[in-house]
């Protein structure tokens, strides 16, 4: 071909004819090829030469730029497509990274490198979710477990409370929050938890906290302390501290015990009055022992001394005698083993109403009484001589704490004791009670002398105007009743007696009018006491009224006597307490030699046997006398 047209110029770069028609055509074709190739320099890959020149060099040109034009064109599409992915892509992980895991990345791109980074991004994306979804289960599970330990701690019944290590509250339940009387968001981050504990324990407290961080085992995980709440009231706590693992923190329980501290001073009080009680009525016993034998060798005299004078003599050592027996009958009502009188249905509120009537001119004008009686009548049966003792000791006491004058208020009330009041007050048991109230505007008492009122012989009187068995006698008959008294007092600030008495029948005990004609007999008695006085004036009465006796000192020789005269001996009179062999086993022995015989148990104080008969020692010789012929006639 290059033969056909050769050039005579020596081809075309060297041709310098402008007229040339081959030069001008091909010169056409580079003009037009540099414009396409300027064209897809500048990113128009749309254009295309489309020539059909027969010259190989030309055409091959052509294909080249062609196929350029449409290489470029591909890989700016696959540019633009890896862009608009790589964009989409990154528009999902910011949507991720703000938390929207609603977005998903596409995996439908032509793109190889675009494809497998969305389905990169989609994996991660559930390896997210599924790592969320753990930590919501994981955030669901502590929830929960911090719901379930509020509720243990709310319903634990005790204060808990959180201590950091500067002491300052970090967490209270509900029951802390009564306790101290201030709210979770008045507490917690803000208050040290010492500022509740009372001055007399504090350094003792932060020593505590402080020897726990060094040395936990040194310091005590449990102590009685005192905490003061909002209104400055007092309680008594008992505390259980320890360190919370891994930190320095400490959780503390708190029990309010002053309700359990008042039961124990309660029962503490109750077993001391019952130890002075039966050590007042041993006391008594013997006393009584002594003062029978007074009483029946000076009743021996007065009847047979005809001088006067001398006959005065013996009237006043009966008359002291009969003091100190009033002395011993009241320590027998203060243990609660003086017999009951007669008793009877008593109105309760006209009793008061006359009672403050008779008693106005006794207390004096500058005090005035006032009434504060339930608006029905109120009724309970009662011996009339011991309500009033009670009221007489109780208004007079309230008199001798005012001497300046003031006010004393009487009430009667009838109410029902509950089993929330019996928790706190243990001795008094549930049921239906008369409230008799009693209540000064006096000097009051402090905590020592409210201990230590109701001891016999404790008086704050002087000697002369007090013998300290006033008090004493009231508990003790208001205890022969079943029934409670409590006293409610501050210094300054007067005195309330509240006696409860239970509205339950009691047995009555009726007054013996004595014939001593009646007394007389003629049948053996042993008498057998290991006091001589007593058997020596027992037997003189006996003797008198013309009983044939037999006197024994122990139970021995009551035995070997009684065996020797089984056949003549009626009646056995034995003493409950002995030496060596008890009464009770002395009267027994009889009974089993002699089953039909009759026996009478004596004692210091009232007593009461099943199947026994017994006597107080402390009653009239005529009493005992009545009471040995009733038996021996078989009317008892």
């Amino acid at each position: 071909m290059m033969e056909q047209y050769a050039c005579k110029y020596g081809g075309f770069l060297k041709c310098k004819n402008l007229f040339c028609e081959q030069g001008q055509i091909l010169s056409e074709i580079l003009h037009l090829c540099s414009d396409i190739i300027e064209k897809i320099g500048k990113g128009d890959t749309s254009q295309r030469i489309d020539l059909n020149i027969e010259r190989y060099a030309v055409r091959r040109l052509i294909d080249c730029i062609n196929r350029l034009s449409k290489e470029i064109e591909e890989l700016i599409n696959l540019n633009h497509e890896l862009a608009i992915g790589i964009c989409e892509h990154f528009d999902v992980l910011r949507r991720l990274q703000r938390g929207d895991f609603s977005a998903r990345a596409s995996e439908d791109s032509h793109v190889e490198m675009v494809k497998m980074l969305g389905q990169l991004i989609n994996r991660q994306r559930e390896r997210f979710l599924e790592y969320i979804d753990k930590l919501k289960e994981q955030h669901e599970d502590l929830v929960h477990a911090y719901e379930q330990q509020n509720a243990i701690l709310s319903s634990v019944g005790v204060a808990i409370c959180v201590v950091d290590e500067d002491m300052t509250i970090e967490f209270i339940n509900e029951e802390a929050e009564t306790l101290v009387g201030y709210s979770k968001k008045e507490l917690e981050g803000k208050v040290k938890w010492t500022d509740f504990i009372s001055e007399e324990f504090l350094n003792k407290m932060i020593e505590y906290h402080k020897l726990r961080r060094i040395s936990p085992s040194l310091a005590p995980r449990q102590y009685e302390a005192k905490i003061k709440d909002r209104n400055g009231k007092t309680k008594d706590v008992l505390i259980n501290v320890a360190l919370i693992p891994y930190t320095k923190k400490s959780i503390v329980s708190i029990i309010d015990i002053s309700e359990r501290k008042k039961i124990q001073e309660q029962l503490i009080h109750s077993q001391k009055m019952e130890s002075l009680g039966m050590l007042s009525s041993r006391i008594a016993h013997e006393f009584n022992n002594i003062l029978s034998g007074v009483l029946g060798f000076a009743g021996l005299l007065e009847e047979r001394i005809e001088d006067k004078n001398l006959n005065n003599y013996v009237k006043k050592i009966i008359e002291a005698a009969a003091r100190a027996r009033d002395i011993s009958k009241k320590l027998l009502t203060f243990s609660r083993k003086e017999e009951i009188g007669q008793l009877q249905q008593l109105n309760l509120t006209q009793y008061i109403i006359n009672f403050s009537e008779f008693i106005k001119p006794i207390i004096g004008r500058d005090i005035e009484i006032k009434l504060n009686l339930s608006e029905h009548e109120i009724h309970y049966k009662i011996d009339p001589t011991h309500l009033e003792v009670i009221l007489m000791n109780l208004v007079t006491n309230a008199r001798d704490a005012m001497p300046e004058g003031g006010e004393i208020k009487i009430s009667l009330k009838e109410t029902f004791i509950d089993l929330e009041y019996h928790y706190t007050h243990p001795l008094v048991t549930p049921g239906d009670y008369l409230v008799l109230c009693i209540s000064d505007t006096g000097i009051g008492m402090d905590e020592e002398t409210k201990k230590r009122i109701f001891e016999p012989f404790f008086t704050t009187k002087p000697k002369e105007k007090g013998t300290g068995l006033g008090l004493s006698t009231v508990f003790g008959l208001i205890k022969r009743y079943n029934g409670h008294i409590h006293v409610y007092s501050e210094a300054g600030k007067g005195t309330t007696f509240k006696i409860y008495l239970p509205q339950e029948k009691i047995k009555n005990s009726n007054s013996i009018s004595i014939q001593k004609e009646k007394l007389k007999g003629n049948e053996a008695i042993l008498i057998v006491d290991d006091e001589l006085q007593i058997r020596q004036s027992v037997s003189s009465f006996l003797k008198e009224y013309g009983y044939e006796v037999y006197e024994a000192e122990d139970g021995k020789k009551a035995i070997k006597i009684f065996n020797e005269n089984k056949e003549k001996i009626a009646l056995c009179l034995i003493d409950l307490v002995l030496t060596g062999i008890s009464g009770i086993e002395v009267m027994k022995q009889i009974k089993s030699i002699n089953p039909h015989v009759k026996t009478i148990i004596m004692s210091g104080h009232p007593v009461d046997f099943k199947d026994i008969k017994s006597i107080d020692k402390s009653i009239s010789f005529e009493e005992i006398l009545l009471k040995i012929r009733n038996i021996l006639d078989g009317k008892e």
